[in-house]
């Protein structure tokens, strides 16, 4: 007798007349895609994906109401352009999801160059965007009627439920919230005025397409500010709003509950949604949202009644089949999301999307869906992949899946390469589970691995492979600094634990620097970071900078930029800023400066094959997003033709 894994994960649930086959929402994350007003193809398989990947309500998001309040370029809700967003529903729908449209204003996040209005909010301000109007009630009353506007026209294209947009420092959040609102006429002050113009709209929204239309609402549960909105303030409106809404997405105000890093607890606004649902005040379906990135984190949370269902966002950027494997008992399989941020970052600067981990999420419609590639290879190859780090094991992996015979050599006694690092780091969990997957997936796949092997000539002239990817990683750069043979690479002090003395300077305050910093002061040790330039981590993306900004400072690292170091002693770090020379005693120097490609290795395997690709940081020196997406291409192209 067939046993599900997860129970209460896997539940339908009743929304009014609707029925969802499961308890998981694929939340609004990439933003919405449009030209001249109109969607993309990209964008419209993009949802599909997380519709056949199994997920039970699948929603487009951020759609701007109306002029004044775009954040992103408008879309045109036109009747001619109906037929192309009901083709957008369709292919939610056809795969057994609900389709869902989240609906927004940023009032005074909206940006200037996407309206003709001048944003508006609670009160007159300036916001990094510009100058903000403060909201008469006539701009209400507008504001009102285009939420019910845009809600009817939703439906009319098809789609099921739209959500309404009430969190994340937004247009109803900066009413709802002490910290926003300075008002001293009935919208300002006591919660009751404060929550007068999201009620209001929620009723216009209501009354307009009727009693058995699904509306639901995606809202901060608090501030988690001192003199900020409360999760007590939240339930009571949510208590009130519940006459007009049928499910409520429990997020969190702060950029850094939002938008987790790696950093943050697992399962991180649970508390808030908890809290709700348990007040025994609000009576509808709570879903909560925020670093739920597994099936099994999502049935502890539902099981032990923090609440009755999750939206996940990054979970199903990573893995839009995380829905389908948990119906199957495959959590083990679940391609995990490292909360890295290069899907949000690279969305919000250049509308261009990527997911580190998984190649195919947000180009579905060049590249197609799921976890197998796109077609077995038309002819099968003799392969050999030179390096066991993730992009040797990801080539391997993906052209074993095509059906060519795979033969992994790692010069090492075990996989995994530079990243293994992350067994000894106290902060990399989310580094960790990927990696051990990324094992798993190796293991599983029709992979001959041989450890302990170099690739010399003479093995590559035995094996005979018809086609090598070169994947032999890099190799730290040693800085010119007088006295460096008295410091390590950072690296180090993850191989060697016990010889990173108390105090710590780390010579370089790129990612590496700074995150190793951060494993050693999370450890005990006191620790500078010296960074020549004005900026440190400048390879890391805007919203992922701010998570790490927040934790190194809580960690109390020591972060020095305009540092440039002269001496390295046995006493310390000689180093001059600001015009003036400083001396900064230590017990252990480390270094990350940069790496070196391993190019000699491609060098001398060109000849030996008819086909040799390089791939990750043999090729360049960069993220892991490189090496992923390279190790996958790589082995995409081979037996083509």
């Amino acid at each position: 007798m067939f046993e599900q894994k997860y129970p209460h994960l896997l539940q339908p649930l009743r929304l009014r007349g609707l029925t969802v086959r499961n308890r998981i929402m694929s939340a609004p994350n990439m933003l919405f895609q449009t030209i001249g007003g109109r969607t993309t193809e990209y964008y419209t398989r993009y949802l599909e994906a997380k519709a056949r990947g199994g997920a039970g309500i699948v929603t487009l998001g951020e759609v701007p109401v109306c002029d004044g309040g775009c954040h992103t370029p408008g879309t045109v809700m036109s009747r001619e352009n109906l037929a192309i967003f009901s083709e957008m529903s369709a292919a939610i729908r056809e795969h057994g999801a609900v389709s869902s449209v989240e609906l927004t204003h940023g009032g005074r996040n909206a940006r200037h160059e996407f309206n003709v209005k001048n944003p508006m909010g609670p009160d007159e301000t300036d916001s990094m965007y510009g100058h903000v109007n403060a909201m008469t009630k006539q701009d209400m009353e507008d504001v009102a009627e285009a939420f019910a506007d845009a809600a009817e026209y939703w439906y009319g294209a098809g789609f099921d439920t739209v959500l309404i947009h009430a969190a994340h420092g937004w247009l109803f959040p900066q009413f709802l919230s002490p910290l926003a609102n300075h008002r001293t006429d009935e919208y300002g002050g006591s919660l009751e005025n404060r929550m007068r113009f999201p009620l209001m709209t929620l009723k216009r929204i209501r009354d307009r397409v009727g009693p058995e239309k699904v509306v639901m609402i995606r809202l901060s549960g608090a501030d988690r500010e001192p003199g900020g909105m409360t999760v007590e303030e939240v339930t009571e409106f949510l208590s009130r709003a519940q006459e007009y809404v049928d499910l409520a997405e429990i997020s969190s105000e702060g950029i850094t509950w939002f938008f987790g890093t790696t950093f943050r607890p697992w399962c991180l606004n649970s508390d808030l949604s908890a809290a709700i649902k348990q007040s025994g005040k609000v009576r509808i379906p709570v879903f909560s949202i925020g670093s739920v990135l597994s099936p099994e984190m999502a049935e502890g949370l539902i099981a032990s009644g923090k609440c009755d269902g999750v939206s996940m966002s990054r979970a199903l950027i990573a893995d839009p089949c995380l829905p389908e494997k948990a119906m199957e008992g495959r959590g083990e399989d679940v391609r995990p999301c490292l909360r890295c941020l290069n899907c949000t970052d690279g969305d919000n600067l250049h509308r261009h999307f990527s997911c580190t981990v998984n190649p195919l999420t947000g180009h579905e419609q060049r590249l197609g869906f799921g976890d197998e590639p796109v077609a077995p290879a038309a002819h099968k190859k003799k392969v050999l992949v030179v390096g066991g780090g993730p992009a040797g094991m990801t080539a391997a992996v993906t052209a074993a899946r095509r059906g060519h015979r795979v033969i992994l050599c790692e010069k090492s006694g075990r996989l995994g390469g530079t990243v293994n690092f992350c067994d000894e780091d106290s902060l990399k969990v989310d580094l960790r589970r990927w990696r051990d997957w990324l094992l798993r997936q190796t293991a599983k796949a029709a992979v001959e691995v041989l450890l302990n092997t170099e690739v010399t000539p003479e093995l590559v002239r035995a094996l005979a492979p018809d086609h090598i990817i070169a994947a032999a990683g890099a190799e730290p750069v040693t800085p010119n600094i007088p006295g460096v043979g008295l410091a390590r690479h950072a690296l180090a002090a993850y191989g060697e634990p016990g010889s990173v003395g108390d105090r710590v300077v780390v010579i370089g305050g790129g990612l590496v620097g700074v995150e190793c910093g951060m494993h050693l002061c999370n450890t005990g040790h006191a620790v500078t970071v010296l960074e020549a330039m004005d900026e440190a981590v400048r390879d890391a993306g805007p919203v992922y900078k701010i998570g790490l900004t927040a934790k190194a400072e809580e960690l109390g690292l020591d972060l020095r930029t305009g540092a440039k170091v002269l001496e390295i002693t046995a006493d310390g770090v000689r180093y001059e800023k600001d015009g003036r020379e400083e001396t900064l005693p230590a017990d252990t120097v480390l270094y990350a400066v940069g790496m070196r490609s391993r190019t000699e290795t491609y060098l001398a395997l060109a000849p030996l094959a008819p086909h040799v690709d390089l791939v990750g940081d043999c090729k360049a020196p960069g993220k892991l997003l490189g090496a992923v997406h390279g190790g996958y291409f790589a082995a995409m192209d081979i037996g083509r033709f």
